[in-house]
């Protein structure tokens, strides 16, 4: 099996195994986005130009990368993370959808669909194969619980968990508080090195830092309003 994109791995942690239930998380949306421009800056197919974020042409290695990407070429000017946070989500509408389906095409969920009360179309994602999901929560708690050093993907990930809330139901109670803490210190730090070069790493860890800050905004503004 390839490797889960961002958004694939963030999908899963944000779905119930059995029920295949959305876990309600705000934001989600943006934090898939947010996952796909990481995972183009990684394959060197977004940099960071100032304030703004700039596709450069080639070949992505997903579809969903594809069609980000293409979002990003089309644009008339360069425009900042947070603009495509929030810009993403209505442009490959409906975006959670879209990486639930790619994940169900891997064999790892199922898509299955339902009405409310008669009235209102549900879609819930249960597990076929849980071995993904398994395997990406012992990476995980290997990190936040036992100290272990991330590697740079894992680092990107966690960096997205914190802020979309997903970090408190990856440990026991007890080990809640030191992987909150590990987490935040993990998502300051960002992603220190890459599998290809420097400069694809100021690029990583520029738009990382952009994304968090578009990612946050509308995460605290439906809790404080």
């Amino acid at each position: 099996m390839i490797p889960l994109l961002l958004a694939e791995e963030i999908f899963l942690l944000s779905h119930d195994d059995g029920t295949g239930k959305g876990s309600g998380t705000l934001s989600l949306d943006n934090g898939l986005a947010g996952a796909l421009l990481l995972d183009l800056a990684s394959e060197e197919l977004v940099v960071s130009v100032g304030k703004t974020l700039v596709a450069v042409a080639g070949t992505a290695s997903h579809p969903l990368l594809a069609s980000a990407h293409a979002e990003l070429l089309h644009s008339d000017k360069p425009r900042t993370a947070q603009h495509w946070v929030n810009r993403l989500p209505t442009a490959l509408k409906p975006l959670a959808s879209q990486v639930g389906q790619s994940l169900a095409q891997q064999g790892v969920l199922t898509e299955q669909h339902a009405k409310v009360l008669g009235l209102f179309r549900t879609t819930r994602w249960p597990e076929v194969d849980p071995t993904p999901e398994r395997d990406l929560r012992d990476r995980l708690r290997d990190v936040l619980v036992q100290n272990e050093e991330p590697d740079p993907r894992t680092a990107l990930l966690i960096s997205l968990l914190t802020p979309l809330g997903l970090v408190r139901g990856l440990t026991d109670t007890e080990h809640r508080k030191h992987a909150g803490a590990r987490a935040k210190s993990i998502a300051q730090s960002g992603a220190t090195a890459t599998t290809t070069s420097a400069a694809v790493a100021d690029s990583v860890q520029a738009a990382q830092a952009a994304i968090m800050v578009a990612m946050i905004i509308p995460v605290i503004i439906p809790i404080t309003s």
